[in-house]
């Protein structure tokens, strides 16, 4: 397996798995899950992992250009494909091999979906909001109670990771919908991205055993250096993902409105030399964070310049196709909803910029 064999595979599989299902995933909030084991079973979630792990070894990079054909189709799929992909970049970095080797080969190969709960932790340690997620250490483990708003990806047979606080530090775990003690429950309808099981969580002194952790408080604050980049580089693929698509209705609609179209402020050409140099960038601090050397500075700043990127082309892509764009069944208004998703998941675009100047001011 080589990247170029892996993502024409993939781009094949989302052409003719998921292309026809985008309306229904929209829509009426379709899980894709008989696409998303596929994907796995060809190497699509692969990439973060070794070949001893059960993985490809291809590397960040590859996993992110994954997620960027995902999104082509579909951003609320190249999503739900990132919670996977960043659940098993989690596990790749852990420090406990038996956590490793009881879930990553198969999170890898997509024989077991699974989530990232991490959203609620990354906020807090920016100072945004408080921790939701309470542990007590206990004999073989720990106790976790609180609640979560919004988990991705997830479901009664899937896995997902978490965080709860433990004293003046942290514990970061392995738990499922199956797990005594949680519960799932729906949450209030989204404008887009419904097709992803995204449901509130709660933990009633679920038991977590020292073999289900992936960092232990005293590992923790190393640990979550070693992920930060990494988690946030992986949804790079999805905003890229948005603007091919976004650029794909630039360029249909020029076919027969080019000469009104070029009065717009971003043209197909402006739009596609700014993706062409993030990406590039991206590629660099991707290989930076698999070599466990990354930039977080240049990685925050990226990020952020993705998400503008993606509501600027996505904007475009409407304006360019006129009142076209303005129907519901049009893909253009759905990239509109997808490209304000890239900009409000964790990171937020707000979130990035605090932390950005946080650093800067350092």
């Amino acid at each position: 397996m080589n990247r170029e064999t892996l993502l024409s595979q993939v781009a094949e599989l989302v052409k003719a798995k998921l292309k026809p299902l985008v309306d229904e995933i929209d829509r009426n909030g379709l899980y894709p899950e008989e696409f998303m084991r596929e994907l796995g079973a060809i190497g699509g979630f692969g990439a973060v992992g070794t070949e001893a792990e059960g993985g490809n070894g291809l590397g960040l990079a590859t996993q992110i250009a994954v997620l960027r054909e995902v999104g082509k189709e579909c951003g609320a799929t190249s999503f739900s494909a990132w919670c996977q992909a960043a659940c098993a970049w989690y596990l790749h970095q852990t420090p406990n091999q038996a956590v490793k080797d009881k879930y990553l080969a198969d999170i890898l190969q997509g024989k077991v979906l699974a989530g990232t709960g991490m959203s609620n932790t990354v906020k807090h340690l920016a100072g945004i909001e408080k921790h939701n997620l309470q542990a007590e250490r206990v004999d073989g483990g720990y106790t976790v109670n609180g609640a979560l708003p919004w988990v991705s990806n997830i479901g009664e047979d899937h896995i997902w990771a978490n965080t709860a606080q433990i004293g003046d530090s942290y514990v970061m775990f392995i738990t499922g919908g199956q797990w005594e003690g949680v519960t799932l429950q729906a949450c209030p309808e989204f404008c887009a991205l419904e097709g992803t099981r995204t449901f509130s969580l709660n933990f009633k002194d679920v038991f977590i055993p020292d073999e289900d952790v992936i960092a232990a408080p005293e590992e923790f604050s190393d640990y979550i250096a070693t992920i930060k980049s990494g988690f946030i580089l992986l949804q790079i693929g999805i905003g890229a993902g948005v603007i091919d698509g976004s650029l794909g209705i630039i360029r249909i609609a020029n076919v027969v409105n080019a000469d009104v179209n070029s009065y717009l402020d971003d043209s197909y050409d402006s739009l596609k030399a700014a993706l062409d140099e993030a990406w590039q960038t991206t590629e660099q601090l991707a290989d930076l964070a698999w070599n466990n050397t990354p930039d977080n500075l240049a990685t925050l700043k990226l990020r952020a310049a993705a998400s503008e990127l993606t509501l600027a082309a996505a904007q475009s892509a409407a304006l360019h196709a006129g009142a076209k764009g303005y129907l519901m069944r049009s893909p253009a208004q759905r990239r509109v909803r997808e490209a304000m998703f890239v900009a409000i998941v964790t990171p937020a675009l707000k979130h990035l910029r605090k932390e950005i100047a946080a650093l800067e001011a350092a």
